[in-house]
């Protein structure tokens, strides 16, 4: 009876022994489980401060670029242009309504308009006389899709994300850094196709304000063009070279802001 409760005891001793090899085992592969996971961590870790370190970086030339870009329009003395038209009809680029050109380190091109419900969209025709890193600011109501457009009809750049290169291309072309060659654009501007518009009071908003800016570098003359909406029976428009001459322009009958930022006059022309 004995001897069968020692080798009984003898087999419990030895599951012992196989169970504190498990345990052994266990506690092994934890530590090494644990050091991976400490490794990816810091090496997480790591790329994203490198991430960071490169944001700042860059942040900081573009700041630099931006104060000195407004030093030097701070010491410009600015003439200001104005004129007002009526926008074509027609949503396409042979009846795009003519802002100006684009003279880099003399003109800025702004275009004050809005956009009823129904309407297919806006184009305005612009003339770019040389090369160089153009910038356009856009300030409106939600639910406007801007895009640059070629002589050709193809796509520049789209405020539309998602798109691939375009997309990519208006992010640069809003912080003044997408280089274009000389030759006619246009600007379209339309609805984004994503819904109605509400207010603060749940109406349908039926027109969209909108502001458009083009400047390539700093600016000595600054053209306004206020765009209205065409009179019911208006077709193409029949304009003369020298009525596109913003210098020979009609007294606006909105007065604006002269000697501001961009980002003010087109704030005071959209929101008073």
């Amino acid at each position: 009876m004995v001897s069968s409760v020692s080798g009984s005891s003898n087999v419990l001793t030895s599951g012992s022994t196989s169970v504190v090899g498990t345990t052994v085992n266990a506690t092994n592969t934890t530590t090494v489980t644990g050091a991976a996971d400490a490794n990816s961590a810091i090496s997480g870790t790591t790329k994203k401060l490198s991430e960071i370190e490169k944001q700042l970086a860059e942040f900081a030339t573009n700041t630099a670029k931006a104060n000195k870009k407004a030093e030097a329009q701070s010491k410009v003395q600015v003439q200001t242009f104005e004129k007002q038209v009526r926008k074509s009809p027609y949503s396409t680029n042979g009846a795009a309504t003519d802002i100006g050109t684009l003279v880099k380190d003399t003109t800025r091109l702004n275009v004050y308009s809005n956009l009823k419900k129904d309407d297919k969209g806006d184009v305005f025709k612009v003339r770019v006389q040389s090369s160089g890193e153009a910038q356009l600011g856009v300030l409106g109501d939600p639910g406007l899709r801007v895009q640059l457009m070629s002589r050709y009809g193809a796509v520049v750049a789209d405020s539309k994300e998602g798109l691939g290169s375009t997309s990519d291309n208006f992010t640069a072309l809003k912080k003044g850094e997408l280089k274009i060659a000389a030759g006619d654009y246009y600007i379209k501007v339309s609805h984004d196709g994503n819904g109605p518009v509400k207010d603060s009071k749940g109406n349908v908003v039926t027109s969209k304000n909108y502001a458009i800016q083009m400047s390539m570098g700093i600016y000595r003359k600054d053209y306004d063009t206020v765009a209205q909406q065409p009179k019911a029976g208006d077709g193409m428009p029949q304009q003369s070279a020298a009525s596109l001459e913003l210098q020979n322009m009609l007294t606006a009958a909105q007065s604006f802001d002269t000697g501001l930022s961009g980002t003010a006059k087109l704030n005071n022309a959209l929101f008073g």
